[in-house]
Order: C-alpha cells, then sequence, then structure tokens
C-alpha cells in the first residue's frame, strides 16, 4: 500500500484562501457617502468591493445575503461600509482580545438586514433591478442622483 504524504504547506495554502486583505492597523474612519465626489465614491466603493468578496467568499455568502449588484444599491452600500468599518475595528491591532466575537454578533444581525434589503430589490444572480426613485442610488456631493454601472 502506497501512503500518499502530504505537503504541509499546499494544505495550508488549499485551505487559506490567497491573501488578498491587510490587516487593519488604527481606527476606521467612518464613511459619509454624500460626502465625496462621484470619483472619490468610485474609489471607495472599489475598497468596499475587495472587503464584500472576502466577505462573499469567506463565509460563503450567497446571492440572497450578497447580490452582485450589491453597489447599485445605496442601502446595501450603507449597510456593507458599516459593516466593513466595524470589521476594520474589531480587527485592528489596537482591538481588544473579544472585538472579533463581538464583530460576528455584529454580523449576524447585519446579514439578516441585508438580505431583508435584499429581498425588497427584486435582484436575481443573473439579473438586476433598478432601484426606485428614492430606493438607493448614490448621490454626488452636489446632491444629484448618479448612476452606477
Amino acid at each position: 500500500m502506497t501512503r500518499i504524504r502530504r505537503n504541509p504547506r499546499a494544505v495550508q495554502w488549499a485551505f487559506f484562501p490567497a491573501r488578498q486583505l491587510q490587516a487593519p492597523i488604527g481606527p476606521p474612519t467612518p464613511i459619509v457617502w454624500s460626502a465625496f465626489s462621484d470619483q472619490e465614491q468610485e474609489n471607495l466603493l472599489e475598497d468596499l468591493e475587495l472587503w464584500v468578496d472576502w466577505l462573499v467568499e469567506r463565509y460563503r455568502l450567497d446571492h440572497r445575503v450578497v447580490p452582485p449588484c450589491w453597489m447599485r444599491h445605496g442601502e446595501l452600500v450603507e449597510e456593507l461600509s458599516a459593516l466593513h468599518l466595524a470589521w476594520q475595528s474589531a480587527f485592528a491591532s489596537s482591538a481588544t482580545a473579544d472585538s472579533p466575537l463581538n464583530w460576528h454578533e455584529h454580523f449576524a444581525v447585519s446579514r439578516q438586514r441585508v438580505a431583508d434589503w435584499v429581498s425588497r430589490t427584486g435582484c436575481r444572480p443573473d439579473a438586476h433591478r433598478e432601484p426606485h426613485v428614492h430606493g438607493g442610488a448614490l448621490r454626488g456631493a452636489s446632491g444629484e442622483e448618479r448612476a452606477d454601472e
């Protein structure tokens, strides 16, 4: 009988996803989306998208919790942004030992809120449904509604 030897490093890398995020260092700053220009919002959304992609993969969230078009719904951007802020705070080098556990408690509650918002959007994995007039478009610094692509 041939015994298969496993390379411990290969097992480790197979188990843990490739490093994509950097560990938070200091206290995070809340994002007031309407205070930023369209270009600044785009840049902030790119950063948030990296974290949301990690979150969806790490916690195996499906489209009923975070749809592919989440960034086109202001209410989901706000909720996920707040969740990201709490995550940064919980995992920062200055966090207390129980902060990650507290974050997971907040995550459980937030996940339900996000799922409720998603159910109202009518979006499906293969079909985005535009929000109603007051339903969640991001607004630029000048206050006008902007179309997300």
